[in-house]
């Protein structure tokens, strides 16, 4: 049953499983395990332009799935931005691969506390500039939807939610495009990216509610 959990910023739950993951997702990377689909940054995006608009039968709704990360609290944002672009610019003066340990461990500096991010927020960089740019240019709503596996008392378990938002677009002057853009580059280079030479722009999405879509047994 769909069900507002929440109002303007992400319940701890969900907070919880979208840090632990990325820790775990770091892990892997310096333990050499093979890579796994990272549903946790990954949430399938929603968008629309305005609906008044449309031609009639037209399909407006349009679906991808897209990178979208946690960001800093505002007064964290400038140090980890900092931290990230040191790492990343000492990482540049030696072989790629030597610099692994340091960037994970950077990274994990971040992620080790689910108190360093701003609940309220999310953000991604933008690469294809298609119909969801489009859509957000004219129709800033958008709906995100994750779904993973979490552990919970000593199981997995699912997890499923829905985040409605507004959505800001950051031009490349923009603090928390900094922030992105430098959380992209640590590991732009590892095998679960696909390179990209340039990131036009970046959104932020500010929360407006999370509707629970985890699914349960309907008779215990």
């Amino acid at each position: 049953m769909e069900e507002r959990i929440t109002s303007g910023r992400l319940p701890s739950r969900c907070l919880d499983w979208l840090v632990s993951s990325r820790l775990e997702f770091l892990r892997d990377i310096g333990r050499g395990n093979p890579m796994r689909f990272f549903s946790a940054h990954l949430p399938v995006m929603t968008t629309w332009p305005d609906i008044v608009k449309a031609a009639p039968g037209e399909f407006a709704v349009n679906m991808t799935v897209k990178g979208i990360g946690l960001l800093p609290r505002p007064d964290l944002l400038a140090d980890y931005t900092d931290i990230f672009e040191g790492a990343l610019a000492e990482s540049r003066t030696r072989p790629w691969t030597e610099s692994l340990s340091k960037r994970i461990e950077t990274a994990a500096r971040l992620y080790s506390d689910t108190g360093h991010f701003d609940p309220a927020a999310l953000g991604g960089l933008e690469i294809f500039v298609g119909k969801t740019a489009m859509n957000m240019r004219e129709n800033p709503r958008v709906s995100l939807l994750y779904s993973g596996m979490r552990h919970a008392a000593g199981e997995m378990r699912y997890i499923s939610f829905q985040v409605n938002g507004v959505t800001r677009v950051l031009e490349k002057g923009d603090p928390y495009y900094r922030f992105l853009l430098a959380s992209r580059k640590l590991f732009e280079f590892e095998k679960f990216h696909l390179f990209q030479a340039d990131y036009p722009f970046g959104y932020m999405i500010r929360i407006e509610e999370v509707l629970d879509k985890s699914p349960f047994p309907k008779y215990r």
